[in-house]
C-alpha cells in the first residue's frame, strides 16, 4: 500500500554537493543520483509516493528536471509509473519488493552468477584473481566495520563488486546483459540482505558471507567449475534463507 511522501528527507545541499563535485552535471542526473541514493538507503520507503513538485521545492528546482530524474528511476525499476484517475497524470511510487519478488531475485541470480563462476574456474587463467582477492578484502573490512555501527552502503558495495567481478570475469556478454538489466534491484537487495541480518541480530551470519566469498574465490582459483558453481549456489541460498527470514523477523519487531 502506498504511503504519502511528506517527510523532507532531501537536502537542497546534497544537489549543491553534486554540482561542486561535477560543475557540468546535468541537474536531472544530479537529482537522479540523490534520490537513487534516498532509495536505496531506504531514506524513501518502499512505497512512498514521489511527488514531482514537492520534490523540485525540497531541491529549489524546476519540475522538468525531477520528472527526468523520476522517469529515469522507473526505467530502472527502482520506481513504479501508473495512471492517475482519469489516465491524465501519472502516478510514482518507490518500488517495493515482495517476499515472491525477492524469491525470483535469488533466482535469477543462481541463474546467471552461478553459471559465472562456473565458466570462471573453467578458464580461470582469464580471471583477475588479485582483483578479485581486494574486493573480499574491500567486502570484509566492510562488513566488520558495519557490524561495529557503520554504513551498510560501504559495505554492499563492495559485496556487489565481488559479485559483478564474476560475472564480468566470465566473459559472457550474454549474462552480463541480464546482469546488468538487474543492477539496482540486486543493489537494493544487497543492502536489505544485510539489514535483515542485523535486525535478526545474526552478525555471526553476516561474517559467514564473507567466508563463503573466499571459498568462491578458491574453487575458481583451483580451477573447479563444479565446485565454484556450487559454491556460488550455497551462497546465495544461504543470503536468500537469511534474507527473507530476517525481513519477516524485522518487520515483527517494530
Amino acid at each position: 500500500m502506498a504511503v504519502d511522501y511528506e517527510e523532507m528527507v532531501l537536502d537542497v545541499e546534497l544537489l549543491q554537493r553534486a554540482q561542486q563535485d561535477n560543475p557540468f552535471i546535468r541537474i536531472s542526473d544530479a537529482v537522479y543520483k540523490i534520490l537513487e541514493e534516498a532509495i536505496l538507503s531506504s531514506r524513501l520507503k518502499p512505497g512512498s509516493k514521489l511527488k514531482i513538485n514537492s520534490i523540485a521545492e525540497e531541491l529549489h528546482v524546476s519540475g522538468t528536471p525531477v520528472r527526468e530524474a523520476v522517469e529515469q528511476l522507473a526505467a530502472r525499476g527502482l520506481v513504479v509509473e501508473s495512471k492517475g484517475s482519469g489516465g491524465k497524470y501519472k502516478n510514482y511510487t518507490v518500488f517495493d519488493i515482495s517476499d515472491d519478488d525477492i524469491a525470483e531475485l535469488f533466482v535469477a541470480r543462481k541463474a546467471i552468477e552461478s553459471t559465472a563462476a562456473y565458466l570462471c574456474a573453467q578458464k580461470n587463467w582469464y580471471v583477475d584473481l588479485p582483483l578479485l582477492e581486494k574486493t573480499l578484502e574491500d567486502f570484509r573490512k566492510g562488513m566488520q566495520d558495519y557490524i561495529s555501527g557503520g554504513s551498510v552502503r560501504i559495505a554492499t558495495e563492495h559485496d556487489r563488486k565481488f559479485h559483478t567481478a564474476i560475472v564480468e570475469a566470465a566473459r559472457n556478454r550474454y549474462l552480463l546483459d541480464m546482469y546488468d538489466s538487474l543492477d539496482k534491484k540486486l543493489s537494493y537487495l544487497s543492502v536489505r540482505t544485510c539489514e535483515f541480518m542485523a535486525a535478526g541480530l545474526r552478525r555471526d551470519d553476516l561474517r559467514m558471507l564473507c567466508s563463503q566469498h573466499a571459498s568462491v574465490i578458491h574453487a575458481i582459483r583451483m580451477g573447479f567449475p563444479e565446485l565454484a558453481r556450487q559454491a556460488m549456489d550455497d551462497h546465495i541460498d544461504f543470503c536468500e534463507g537469511n534474507c527473507l527470514s530476517n525481513r519477516y523477523f524485522s518487520g515483527n519487531k517494530k
